[in-house]
């Protein structure tokens, strides 16, 4: 299996006839409070989209008292800096010590832990290694219940 960003067609096209298989686009915010659309080759048989399982920021912040949340992003290189109310994040990345929320009170940082929650690891999956590292892992990882969702599709083929 094979994830990657969204590209142009020419790239897509590469890689699909590099692999022999056409890529399923799935967006993580079906499983998770982050909008996080990845495209995944795969040659598990009949992928499907998974089902909206609701989860919205306010059930993975600490404090928030609502499925909306004041977010804000700091913005560098093509990024531009936000400021919204959202239910759910941009997609995650190994800067993500650049996102902030705020239920009320004064902006802080995204934590560890609920970044990890935006990537449906369990609480302090990462705790073994600095904060740093922990940001940059959760963000370049996979989104949790997207890859059970893919690979569920196992048990449906005749081995």
């Amino acid at each position: 299996m094979l994830e990657n960003v969204r590209m142009k067609m020419v790239w897509r096209d590469v890689i699909s006839n590099l692999l022999n298989v056409q890529p399923i686009q799935i967006d993580s915010n079906l499983v998770s409070a982050q909008n996080r659309r990845r495209l995944y080759w795969t040659n598990i048989q009949n992928v499907t989209q998974p089902e909206d399982s609701g989860i919205m920021l306010g059930d993975i912040v600490d404090g928030a008292t609502s499925s909306a949340v004041n977010f804000k992003r700091r913005g560098h290189g093509f990024l531009p800096s936000v400021q919204y109310i959202t239910s759910k994040t941009p997609a995650l990345f190994c800067g993500s010590g650049d996102y902030f929320v705020s239920t009320g009170g004064e902006y802080r940082k995204l934590t560890p832990v609920e970044c990890e929650r935006l990537q449906n690891l369990p609480d302090n999956y990462t705790d073994v290694v600095s904060n740093t590292q922990r940001y940059k892992m959760i963000g370049n990882g996979w989104t949790v219940d997207v890859i059970v969702h893919i690979f569920k599709g196992l048990l449906n083929e005749n081995l």
